[in-house]
This record gives C-alpha cells, sequence and structure tokens, in this order.
C-alpha cells in the first residue's frame, strides 16, 4: 500500500510540472502582432538614369488581400498597378511589363529598405518611408 502512495506523489508531481510547462511555453510563445503596411510609402533614390521620386501606395481590401500601386510623378505615371507580396516581414513588387521590381525588409513600422532592380541587371538600393 505504501508503494502506490509513492506512485500518486510521483504522478502527481509528473502532472504539475506538466501544467507548469504548458503555461511557460504558452507564455513564450506568444504570436507577434500583426504589423499594418498599408498606406503612402515615398522612396528618393538614385538610379543610372538620375535622381528618382516614387510613391508605393498599399491598400487592404475588404477580404483582407493587401494590392499595391505605385506613382512615378516625374514619368508622368499614377495608379500603375504591382504585383505585390507582402509575408513575414518581406515586401516585393514588380512590374512585369517593364521587367522592374523591389526587393525588401520592412525595418520598423516607417521604413522599407531594399533594393529595386530593371531589364539588363541595373540595381540600385531604395529606402521607402511612410508619408501617411
Amino acid at each position: 500500500m505504501k508503494r502506490r502512495s509513492n506512485l500518486t506523489k510521483v504522478s502527481l508531481i509528473y502532472f504539475a510540472l506538466l501544467i507548469w510547462l504548458g503555461v511557460a511555453c504558452a507564455t513564450f510563445t506568444r504570436v507577434a502582432p500583426a504589423v499594418d503596411i498599408t498606406g503612402k510609402w515615398k522612396a528618393d533614390f538614385e538610379t543610372p538614369e538620375g535622381k528618382l521620386e516614387t510613391f508605393l501606395n498599399i491598400q487592404k481590401s475588404t477580404d483582407g488581400t493587401l494590392t499595391a500601386t505605385i506613382d512615378v510623378p516625374v514619368m508622368d505615371a499614377y495608379d500603375v498597378p504591382l504585383i505585390f507580396s507582402f509575408e513575414k516581414g518581406i515586401v516585393h513588387w514588380e512590374i512585369e511589363e517593364y521587367d522592374v521590381s523591389f526587393n525588401g525588409k520592412l525595418v520598423d513600422s516607417s521604413t522599407i529598405e531594399g533594393e529595386s532592380s530593371a531589364a539588363g541587371g541595373e540595381s540600385w538600393s531604395v529606402i521607402y518611408e511612410r508619408v501617411k
């Protein structure tokens, strides 16, 4: 009979330990809050053709899908649709017909840093800053 009592004590200790581990794991594995990347972003950068100012406009549809357009005022180009993705802090956009793309990372809530490239292998650093 004494043996059964020890087994119960050991079982209770293991059970308490499992509960403690479960609470500890739940505390340390909190999900990071979703980042709101929507809004208007501005970049001024040097290209092989000279200084260029662009505006990246990111919107969220009612179903939660992100879409984006780009404005390049010096080229009189506005609301040019982009193939756009944002996942795990990585921002990617491209304009297939012009073979232009951007790959970058959301550094903080107001800065996206990356590199843009164009046909022919030309590439340059780009920093987008949130406008609104």
